[in-house]
């Protein structure tokens, strides 16, 4: 993916070319983004050489990296930017995860929908039903979701974005009720979390904040700089 420079959605004039991907790639001036969910303990040697496999031919991206390019145009890494990113709020990425970041000496992007952060231990795997959150076998049923103190740890090392309240999908969020409770009160919540804005806001599926659409149009409002998708990071606001 190579980064977009365009500020802002409805003004994406900026479009690379062909060829000004060719050059982009050539010269390492690109974005990979990986995406992890649940990381259980009995994957965690995998996920350790995985994040090795990355860090050998990868620069890990911040925030600031991404101001700078879309501020300035300037790449700025020696290497192709890589983004590890943890969705769902799973307790394992206290456990798991975010230990084996740090061990790597590695800054990840955690990406919790808030819901579930006040949901009672024995309701947890119901809401995971209810919101397609998918959990894999050996994952305990109860407590399988972190807590907001355990996010609040993870918050002191590593970058929070915001991924709705229950998992919500862009298209199910279509009244200003469905915009308080999806976007504008996770976003306040991690803000007054952390001390300051989420870094990123995503939907599930990845879906972009589409200009004239109601989820659309309330993430673009919030503040929020960037909004993820699959396969890219769009600046959404100065």
């Amino acid at each position: 993916m190579t980064p977009h420079r365009s500020k802002r959605l409805q003004r994406d004039t900026d479009i690379l070319t062909v060829e000004h991907h060719s050059e982009a790639f050539a010269a390492g001036r690109f974005l990979r983004l990986v995406n992890w969910h649940t990381t259980p303990p009995s994957g965690r040697e995998q996920l350790r050489a995985e994040l090795l496999w990355y860090l050998d031919r990868y620069e890990p991206v911040l925030p600031h990296d991404l101001d700078r390019f879309f501020d300035t145009g300037e790449w700025g890494l020696d290497r192709p930017g890589f983004i590890p990113a943890f969705y769902d709020s799973h307790r394992d990425h206290v456990t798991v995860a975010a230990p084996v970041c740090e061990e790597l000496g590695l800054t990840a992007w955690f990406f919790p929908p808030t819901g579930v952060l006040d949901v009672p231990a024995e309701e947890q795997r119901a809401w995971a039903e209810r919101n397609d959150v998918d959990l894999v076998a050996g994952q305990p049923d109860a407590p399988w979701a972190m807590t907001w103190d355990e996010l609040a740890t993870i918050a002191h090392r590593h970058v929070i974005g915001a991924h709705t309240a229950s998992h919500a999908t862009a298209d199910s969020i279509t009244t200003e009720e469905d915009v308080r409770r999806e976007i504008t009160e996770p976003i306040e919540r991690l803000r007054d979390l952390t001390g300051r804005m989420p870094a990123s806001f995503a939907f599930l599926y990845g879906t972009p904040p589409v200009p004239g659409t109601v989820a659309g149009d309330a993430v673009i409002a919030s503040g929020v700089r960037y909004a993820t998708t699959n396969t890219s990071y769009l600046r959404i606001n100065d």
